[in-house]
């Protein structure tokens, strides 16, 4: 048998944004949409005979007047149809709980369905009343691991007895939305009903996310790390904890990462953005990453000198990386954070990310690193979009004194299901990879998996606790096959506008940035606030 370490010496990840299973993939192995006729033998079982948890079609969420809306394919001629759920549901850590639990915090009620919540949640966010996050207390600096909401501060806004009374959905959203000083926060497409959280995407509309799924292996049980929002999942991804935070008020996190981990151990890493002119996020996000690597100039601006053979910067140097063999151990790659990107964000164009999985898919494909390459395409968070399996329990504490302290949150119950397709020639087609283990995949699973591959030590106890995903590489001998060969990422309708405004990611990151040249300074200076992409864009671009 082939050693794993002689088949594997790379790893790919992309992590785009705000997806759930059930939403981008659930139809992958079912086509009983198309054919109503169908052997329901046939459904949801991979041509490996692999068993495959996605959509039988029959789920549903009951509505605000009684009934019910069942999970429908979304209709390619649809307008909107890469622009679903035409707004962005809501993703906090409250949200989550509403949508799988009927209730903010525990008790949670008893006669809420499990998942029952999703529509419901919706109809609130599109009416605009207050859904369930509290509201955001920015800090001056984000280097300390304190939490920056406080329990007073959820008391003041919630009527818990809501809560545990609100068996029957009647008495949800009854407070308004408080406003954002004017700022525009992904703003809703026309049309927009609460139905529209019930649209999946099938096959056809995916080209590409869902041949990659089939041509090489889906994980079909594959969790985000926390069940709320994406800065915390992202931290569980670089460093296997989110230090106690469940919402995205820190922006940068000073616990140790992947990166330096791989530094420490003699081994290199590449972090690189879409398009932007200064280091991607990542690199600001990971204070330990330019902490280490900072040279500074009272004449001038600090300047970062990378570990040796270590890169940070835009995509297009990663494909330079692939062609001049200089590709490092872990790479890291970011999509474009703006609301014209490519990171899939709701309510951003589904199709521009699938523009760009495949520019990555055929740039490794291409090179000489294809045949020792693992691509892993993730996703950081479901983003309140609607997914039908429960979120296991048993989640291991980073540490046994991570606790968000205003809610009382251990960190030992994983989000919701997200897509994670793995993509290697040593892959047989057709596999729905599950661990062979009994903790379940997460983010985390995939730090353990470079951690297996470069014979690291674990950052926190949690992906001490994961199962690598090394054993998905069963084949022994490297296909050179191509399941994409002639297949073309869809285009969407071109005259859908989003209304300009600045995107979250983008607002993050020039916080992070604000808070990263703060500290290198000591100076206080504040992040403004930005009304469009273009403005966050002008300031995190200089110099």
């Amino acid at each position: 048998m082939t050693p794993i370490n002689s088949k594997i010496k790379h790893v790919v990840v992309v992590m785009f944004e705000n997806r759930s299973f059930d939403h981008m993939l659930g139809f992958l192995y079912n086509d009983s949409y198309k054919n109503k006729n169908i052997d329901i033998k046939n459904i949801n079982v991979s041509p490996l005979g692999h068993p495959f948890e996605g959509l039988t079609g029959n789920e549903t969420n009951p509505d605000g007047k009684g009934g019910s809306v069942k999970v429908f394919p979304i209709d390619k001629n649809d307008k909107y149809a890469y622009y679903m759920p035409k707004m962005d549901p809501g993703e906090g850590f409250m949200n989550t709980n509403y949508q799988l639990f009927g209730a903010s915090i525990p008790p949670f009620p008893q006669k809420i369905g499990p998942n029952q919540g999703f529509l419901l949640d919706f109809e609130g966010k599109i009416a605009n009343k207050y859904y369930g996050d509290p509201p955001k207390k920015e800090k001056k600096t984000s280097t300390s691991s304190e939490n920056t909401t406080t329990k007073k501060t959820y008391d003041k806004y919630y009527d818990h007895s809501k809560d545990y009374k609100n068996d029957d959905y009647k008495k949800w959203y009854k407070e308004e939305l408080p406003p954002i000083s004017g700022i525009k926060i992904v703003p809703k497409l026309q049309g927009t009903e609460p139905k529209d959280i019930m649209g999946m995407y099938t096959p056809e509309l995916l080209p590409i996310l869902s041949n990659l799924a089939k041509g090489y292996a889906v994980c079909d049980q594959y969790y985000c790390s926390v069940p709320s929002e994406t800065l915390p999942n992202r931290a569980f991804m670089h460093l296997a904890t989110s230090q106690g935070h469940l919402y995205d008020e820190i922006k940068r996190y000073n616990a140790p990462s992947i990166f330096k981990n791989l530094t420490n151990y003699g081994h290199t890493w590449g972090i690189f953005g879409y398009e932007a002119k200064t280091e991607p996020y990542t690199f600001t996000f990971c204070e330990d990453i330019s902490s280490d690597t900072l040279v500074t100039d009272p004449n001038s601006k600090p300047e970062y000198i990378l570990p040796k053979g270590c890169q940070s910067g835009k995509y297009v140097e990663f494909e330079a990386a692939l062609k001049n063999g200089t590709l490092p151990d872990y790479t890291f790659l970011e999509p474009s954070w703006g609301s014209y990107g490519n990171s899939q964000h709701p309510n951003y164009d589904v199709s521009a990310g699938e523009d760009y999985m495949l520019k990555i898919y055929n740039a490794i494909r291409e090179s000489d690193y294809w045949e020792d390459t693992l691509l892993i395409i993730n996703y950081d968070e479901h983003g309140g979009c609607y997914d039908h399996v429960i979120p296991p329990t048993g989640a291991t504490q980073p540490s046994p004194t991570t606790v968000n302290e205003p809610t009382g949150f251990k960190f030992d119950r994983f989000g919701v299901r997200v897509p994670c397709v793995l993509i290697s020639p040593w892959i047989e087609a057709g596999t729905v990879y599950r661990t062979k283990g009994d903790v379940p995949l997460d983010h985390t699973s995939i730090l353990k998996t470079i951690e297996t591959l470069f014979n690291l030590p674990p950052l926190t106890a949690r992906d001490a606790a994961a199962s690598d995903m090394l054993d998905v590489l069963t084949l022994e001998t490297a296909r050179t096959d191509n399941p994409l060969e002639g297949i073309k990422p869809p285009v969407t309708n071109p005259t859908v506008q989003i209304e300009n405004h600045a995107s979250q990611i983008l607002r993050a990151q020039a916080a992070a940035l604000t808070d990263k040249r703060n500290s290198e300074t000591g100076t206080q200076h504040t992040t403004p606030e930005f009304k469009t992409d273009e403005e966050a864009h002008a300031y995190i671009d200089q110099d």
